[in-house]
């Protein structure tokens, strides 16, 4: 949602008015009262200040104010010197943009009350110096607003800047796993082919002259017949070989895919995720690893629900007889925790490997997962 601009013009137009209305109110209330002239004169200098507004080029809204000001004297002049205190608006709008100091715009706003009646000098003087304090006030204001959605913008463009290189980065990662498993599944083709495939046609050759042999030759057929179980044999623990240097350890595919989830947390919510470890994570096994990811998720989620934080942690350690995971945030916290559907759901997952759950709201929102480990 834009916020809307404050127009100096506007502002400057409402001021004018409430010094006509002062003007008109104060000679209506005079001896000499209002006359047909005098409204002709003010609905001219009010079509006079409504052009000049609607122009857009600083030149002519100078030349629109210059004619203001002369037209304002020779109405002062003619119908009643009171006008005079329209004087000095339009000669701020005509000094700024020429006199950069705010002082020499000060002295000539106040310069006309030279050529006025005595009886009007305070009243011109009070006029001018109240037009000069607010035009400069709201020149101030306009100037930090203007910085202001001018920086705002810049945040909006860095904003989506980040986004769309994340974004990015996000499919460039998604296009490098999947040619990282086309790779594997080519390297696994191509060494199972050289290595168990050469093995098992050797075997298959083997047993088959052990065949042809059998009813002639039984000792040489047994001979190739044992020949292929050896080549068999090795063959199938070269199998065990390249599956086992296959296979991720525990600790790589389980941090892995809490890395994972951390970072798509982080890019989805716009919130600072931390994820750290410590201890022999090659003691977590897969079922406490799947546990682990859907409570550490779930927490997660009621951050985002109620927490109304700008930084979560996740922390897994692996102490001598349990794993302890939690997840932490820096929000509101809770003085009384209830336990919805959520938690509720922790609790039991954790529950059916002997583990349980911690929920602290004191300082921040923590949710912690104690699980003992298989071998304490």
């Amino acid at each position: 949602m834009r916020e809307r601009e404050i127009r100096p013009e506007n502002w400057t137009l409402m001021f004018k008015l409430v010094l006509l209305l002062y003007v008109t109110g104060s000679i209506y209330l005079s001896e000499s009262g209002l006359t047909g002239w005098y409204t002709a004169a003010v609905l001219l200098y009010i079509s006079l200040d409504l052009f000049t507004h609607i122009m857009r080029s600083v030149t002519m809204q100078g030349v629109g104010a210059a004619v203001s000001i002369l037209f304002i004297i020779a109405i002062s002049y003619e119908l009643n010197p009171l006008l005079a205190l329209l004087i000095p608006v339009n000669l701020h709008r005509l000094a700024v943009p020429l006199l950069r100091h705010p002082a020499p715009v000060l002295l000539l706003m106040l310069a006309p009350i030279l050529l006025l009646p005595k009886e009007l000098y305070t009243s011109y003087g009070l006029a001018a110096a109240f037009s000069y304090l607010f035009l400069t006030v709201l020149s101030a204001y306009t100037d930090k607003s203007r910085a202001y959605r001018s920086t705002l913008e810049a945040m909006r463009e860095e904003q989506y800047r980040l986004k769309k290189q994340l974004q990015e980065s996000m499919e460039h990662r998604r296009q490098s796993e999947y040619m990282f498993k086309l790779e594997e599944r080519n390297r696994l083709s191509q060494e199972i082919h050289d290595r168990i495939g050469h093995s098992m046609t050797g075997a298959l050759i083997q047993m088959e002259a052990a065949k042809r042999l059998y009813a002639t030759d039984a000792v040489r057929s047994a001979e190739l017949l044992q020949n292929a179980i050896h080549i068999s044999k090795d063959g199938i623990e070269q199998i065990r070989q390249v599956l086992k240097s296959m296979k991720p350890l525990n600790e790589q595919l389980g941090m892995n895919r809490m890395r994972v989830l951390a970072d798509e947390f982080a890019a989805t919510h716009e919130m600072e995720t931390q994820l750290t470890y410590e201890g022999d994570l090659d003691r977590i096994e897969p079922l406490h690893w799947r546990i682990l990811q859907q409570n550490v998720t779930e927490a997660l989620t009621n951050t985002v629900k109620y927490a109304e934080a700008t930084v979560v942690s996740i922390h897994i350690q692996v102490l001598h007889t349990m794993i302890k995971a939690s997840v932490s945030d820096n929000g509101a916290g809770a003085s009384k925790v209830i336990k919805g559907l959520g938690i509720v759901g922790m609790e039991e997952r954790t529950a059916a490997v002997s583990g349980k759950i911690i929920v602290d709201g004191s300082k921040g929102f923590a949710v912690t997962t104690l699980i003992p480990l298989a071998s304490a």
